[in-house]
């Protein structure tokens, strides 16, 4: 059964929307080069959509499609039509059929999206990466903003062979964890912008 959005936290909806420095040595080496390769794949995926499901912090499932458009636009249609969010670029606005404030807004730079869908995404700077990790062929990249611990962090997780993106989690300051799967990753580069258009998309539900 989906999850109705009204009964989704703030900061799990917006960790729909995805530190310390790396330590020195060898391993420093290493988690550079898997930063650098992680870094180019993600910025081939301008323009892709596909199917997702979303595991909630109390094991409760949602499910919908996805659209993403970089930098700065992605969608995610909940399953049942009661559900949305959309970042335009600028801000993420969620939209909740069942709620009193049908679409609320907040700006993308507070939410973890911000590292998937920057302009030119660059792993290796910034101290973003907190850590690599490498099992069954799956490369797992932890990632925090230095300057704002409280925002939480993202874990991505990519196929190795051949590369894909499959998952991202985002663990809030409280230490709830959210999941996010993507059944299917389709590139697309005839999406339309206006799929990403807020004001477009609240006159409606509004």
């Amino acid at each position: 059964m989906n999850r109705p959005m009204s009964m989704i936290s703030r900061r799990t909806a917006l960790s729909l929307t995805c530190a310390a420095a790396l330590a020195g040595g060898p391993a420093f080496a290493q988690d550079q080069r898997v930063l650098s390769e992680v870094s180019k794949y993600l910025n081939q995926l301008y323009a892709i959509k596909g199917r997702f499901t979303q595991i909630n912090a109390d094991g409760s499932r949602s499910a919908g499609d996805y659209y993403l458009m970089r930098p700065g636009r992605i969608r995610f249609e909940y399953d049942g039509d009661q559900a949305m969010v959309i970042s335009s670029g600028t801000n993420v606005a969620i939209f909740d059929a069942k709620a009193t404030t049908k679409v609320q807004r907040y700006p993308l730079s507070k939410t973890p999206l911000r590292f998937l869908l920057a302009d030119e995404i660059d792993l290796t700077r910034r101290n973003m990466a907190t850590g690599t990790g490498s099992k069954n062929g799956y490369t797992t990249v932890r990632l925090q903003d230095p300057k704002k611990p409280g925002d939480g962090s993202m874990t991505l997780t990519l196929r190795n062979r051949p590369p894909a993106l499959t998952e991202w989690a985002v663990t809030d300051a409280s230490g709830s964890r959210t999941r996010v799967i993507l059944e299917s990753l389709e590139y697309d580069r005839s999406l339309s912008p206006q799929l990403f258009n807020i004001e477009a998309e609240a006159r409606r539900w509004n």
